[in-house]
């Protein structure tokens, strides 16, 4: 078997069984069911091949994981206290953020951990320029908007170590259709 016909049929048992989950039932016809959208959804309407590069690093995926856990405690706590003190609501600003990410399926893991972590929403993202611009809740000084500047940069080297070390990243072309080339300049 090729490694796409193993990854299609991958996906489509895959399919198949949150299909039984969802359904609650784990009856013949439902498993048949399922694997008849899964293979719909498989041949019919395929998803874009991302491009990856580096490998992930089981240690630096581990402390990325527990960097997210204390950032959410911390976020999470701010935010309800903001909530239960007395006194005039928070300021609130879109701040824009470079950030040095190349492969476009970490910079999306990325923008997910900001937007998970409460008082800050990513409302915009310009992939080529690697920009992210987010909501932050609570910029009551240059105090706050430093905060927020340090723990992205926690985030963003975390992401790194974990998914894309420089060293191991391999060069794309133009013709694969990723700005990888752009970040250079």
């Amino acid at each position: 078997m090729t490694r796409d016909l193993l990854r299609k049929l991958a996906s489509v048992v895959w399919l198949a069984v949150v299909w039984v989950l969802l359904w609650g039932d784990p009856a013949p016809g439902t498993i048949l069911a399922g694997v008849i959208v899964g293979l719909g959804i498989v041949y019919l309407l395929p998803l874009p091949r991302i491009p990856v590069g580096g490998t992930i690093h089981p240690i630096s995926f581990i402390i990325l994981n527990l960097v997210i856990a204390g950032l959410l405690v911390r976020a999470t706590i701010g935010v309800s206290w903001l909530v239960l003190k007395p006194g005039p609501p928070p300021r609130s600003a879109f701040l824009k953020r470079r950030v040095d990410i190349r492969s476009d399926l970490v910079l999306t893991l990325l923008v997910d951990a900001l937007s998970l972590i409460p008082g800050s929403l990513v409302m915009q993202v310009d992939k080529v320029q690697r920009v992210v611009y987010v909501h932050v809740l609570d910029v009551r000084d240059k105090k706050a908007i430093t905060k927020f500047h340090r723990d992205t940069d926690l985030l963003e080297k975390w992401f790194v170590r974990a998914f894309e070390r420089r060293d191991e990243w391999r060069e794309t072309t133009s013709d694969e259709g990723t700005d990888q080339g752009r970040l250079h300049q």
